[in-house]
């Protein structure tokens, strides 16, 4: 019920938000094409001389301080940042600047933000966080940011999913070793009962099985239809994840972790 209503109210807001776009002007859009532009001194004597908010929305819910973020745009975001903006306002769709960077795989700006103290763990309209983004685009080097600045690997979103099972339906297989490997929980289950091992095996992932057997899945979990991860493999006819989990995973060979500094 909490999280029902914490995501009802982040639409409103974000609804509301909307609003102000109803006085969104010629010079607004110069401070957004200056951002896509990638032209810092330009942001700077924009907002300065002409007063220009960086968050206000346009009709499409974006702002320039948003741009920033999915965009990459790390020297933009800088000024945009030392002329005072509030990090964690959300954009149309109810995302923060946070979730965008990870969900467009830009740690630079990503890291930028976590500096500014932007909560590691901000949940977006359907309880994601920015861990959740960065699974789902695959970005590892913003996953490894993350978890420098203490991000929660078991975070749950409204759906019951965490990063991990994220991670394995995308068949992410070094992102998911990653988080196995700084301890996720492998066997969290989703609102549908369903595992990270399970939806390995529904993605014909044999990586990502072996890296979520090897760390500590459990084969024999059910979801709420009573279905093993077996029952998911054989779906999809491959032998090879069949025989995985009739092993329990021993004799896997060693996914090659290129996240790991030697």
């Amino acid at each position: 019920m909490d999280q029902a209503l914490s995501s009802l109210m982040k639409r409103f807001c974000a609804c509301l938000a909307l609003l102000g776009s109803q006085d969104w002007n010629k010079t607004d859009e110069k401070l957004l094409q200056a951002v896509e532009q990638n032209e810092p001194d330009k942001v700077s004597a924009l907002i300065v001389k002409k007063g220009l908010n960086p968050s206000k929305l346009d009709a499409e819910g974006k702002s320039a301080f948003h741009l920033c973020a999915s965009r990459g745009r790390a020297d933009c975001l800088e000024v945009i940042i030392s002329h005072g903006v509030d990090i964690n306002i959300t954009d149309g769709a109810g995302f923060n600047a946070l979730h965008l960077a990870a969900k467009n795989g830009q740690p630079e700006c990503l890291k930028r933000l976590l500096q500014e103290r932007m909560p590691v763990d901000s949940t977006d309209t359907i309880g994601r966080t920015a861990l959740h983004h960065a699974a789902i685009s695959g970005c590892l080097s913003c996953t490894e940011t993350l978890w420098d600045f203490k991000a929660s690997l078991d975070a749950q979103d409204g759906d019951g999913a965490t990063a991990l099972l994220l991670g394995a339906q995308m068949s992410r297989v070094d992102l998911c070793a990653f988080l196995l490997d700084r301890g996720a929980n492998a066997n969290i289950q989703d609102q549908q009962g369903r595992s990270a091992l399970m939806i390995a095996c529904e993605s014909d992932s044999v990586e990502t099985v072996e890296a979520l057997l090897r760390g500590g899945a459990n084969p024999q979990q059910t979801d709420v239809f009573g279905r093993d991860a077996s029952h998911y493999g054989v779906a999809t006819g491959n032998q090879r994840i069949t025989q995985l989990l009739q092993n329990g995973g021993k004799g896997t060979a060693a996914v090659p972790l290129k996240w790991r500094v030697i």
